[in-house]
C-alpha cells in the first residue's frame, strides 16, 4: 500500500544525488507519473467515504512493513418521503476521517536517522438517497446515490539521514495535498426472517466510486479513478432479558466481510476485511417490535495480513 507510494529503492537511489538537483526531482517526477499511483490515493479517498465502518484501528502487516489504519464515520439516515406503501426514499449524510500511517526505515542510507515518518490523511463529507424497495418474503432492494467531497493531504517528517530527500520528495510523494469529488452509485439486498423478537439480517451490497481529484498541490498528483468495493454481512438479534429507560435491551452478534474489487482491487494493499462483533440495541419508541433502534458494540476485524477493532455507535433500521 503506501510502500508502493514510498518506494524504498527510490529513496534510496535519490539520496546518492545532489541536494536540489533538478535531474534528480525530474527522474522522481518521472517516476511517479509512471506508477499510478492515483489509483491508491483513490481507494484511501473511497475508504473514507463509506459509511460501513464507524469508527476502527487496523494495523496491516506486509513483508516490506507495517502501516496503522485508523478510520472514524457520523452517518445519519432519515426518511425523506413515501413514494408507495412498499417504497421509501431516506435521505443520508456522513462525515469521514482517516489516516493512515507508515514509517519507512532506509537501512541503505549511512548514519542515523534513516527513517521517514509518513502520514496519510482524509476528510471527507458525503450525502445522497436511498430507496428502500420492499420486494416481499422478507426482501428490501436498496439502491442509492451518493456524491461527496474529500481532501487527501500527506504530511512527513524525515529523520537526519533521510533529511537529504527532501528537496527531492516533497510535494511529489511527500507533503502534498489535494481535494477530489467521488459519485458512487450502489445497490444492496438484504433479507430478514419475520419473527420479530428473534431478528436475523443477511445482506450485501456493491458499489462504485468515480473519483476526480482537484485543487491539487503540484499537478503530478492530479488523478481520476474508480474504485469498486463490495460488501456481505448477517447478524442475528434476540432479547437480553434486561431493559434500559424501560425499554427492552436486545443482545447481537454479527459478521461481515468486505472488500475492494476489480483490476485495481489491490492498489492500496488492503483488499478485503472480515469482521466478527457484538452489540446492544434498544428501540427508539418504547416496546415497538418495529421501531428504529440505537446500537452500540465493538468488533474484532482481521484479514489476510492485518488485524484491528471497531467501535459502533448508529441508528438501525
Amino acid at each position: 500500500m503506501p510502500l508502493r507510494f514510498l518506494p524504498a529503492g527510490l529513496l534510496c537511489a535519490a539520496a546518492a544525488l545532489p541536494a536540489m538537483a533538478d535531474p534528480a526531482r525530474d527522474a522522481v517526477r518521472d517516476v511517479v507519473a509512471g506508477a499510478d499511483l492515483g489509483k491508491g490515493y483513490a481507494q484511501i479517498i473511497n475508504l473514507a467515504s463509506t459509511p460501513d465502518i464507524s469508527a476502527s484501528r487496523y494495523v496491516v502487516d506486509q513483508d516490506e512493513g507495517n502501516f496503522t489504519l485508523e478510520v472514524a464515520q457520523v452517518p445519519y439516515e432519515a426518511k425523506l418521503l413515501s413514494l408507495t406503501p412498499d417504497t421509501d426514499i431516506n435521505w443520508r449524510l456522513a462525515g469521514g476521517y482517516l489516516q493512515l500511517a507508515q514509517d519507512v526505515l532506509l537501512d541503505d542510507l549511512p548514519a542515523s536517522g534513516q527513517n521517514i515518518d509518513s502520514k496519510w490523511s482524509a476528510y471527507s463529507v458525503t450525502g445522497g438517497l436511498v430507496a428502500r424497495i420492499n420486494l416481499g418474503n422478507g426482501f428490501t432492494l436498496l439502491p442509492a446515490l451518493d456524491f461527496g467531497v474529500a481532501q487527501l493531504d500527506n504530511k512527513a517528517q524525515y529523520g537526519a539521514a533521510a533529511s537529504a530527500l527532501r528537496p527531492q520528495l516533497d510535494g511529489l510523494l511527500l507533503n502534498w495535498q489535494t481535494k477530489a469529488w467521488l459519485i458512487t452509485p450502489s445497490v444492496g439486498v438484504q433479507w430478514q426472517g419475520a419473527d420479530t423478537v428473534h431478528r436475523t439480517r443477511i445482506g450485501g451490497h456493491v458499489a462504485r466510486s468515480w473519483i476526480n481529484s482537484f485543487d491539487e498541490s503540484d499537478p503530478q498528483l492530479r488523478f481520476r479513478e474508480t474504485a469498486n468495493v463490495y460488501s456481505v454481512h448477517a447478524e442475528y438479534a434476540a432479547p437480553l432479558g434486561m431493559q434500559l429507560a424501560s425499554r427492552p435491551l436486545d443482545w447481537v452478534v454479527l459478521g461481515s466481510y468486505a472488500g475492494f474489487f476489480g483490476a485495481d482491487r489491490d492498489a492500496m494493499g488492503l483488499q478485503a476485511i472480515a469482521e466478527l462483533g457484538l452489540a446492544l440495541e434498544v428501540p427508539l419508541a418504547g416496546n415497538d417490535s418495529a421501531s428504529d433502534r440505537v446500537r452500540v458494540g465493538a468488533s474484532y476485524l482481521f484479514g489476510p495480513n492485518g488485524k484491528g477493532w471497531t467501535l459502533g455507535l448508529g441508528l438501525q433500521y
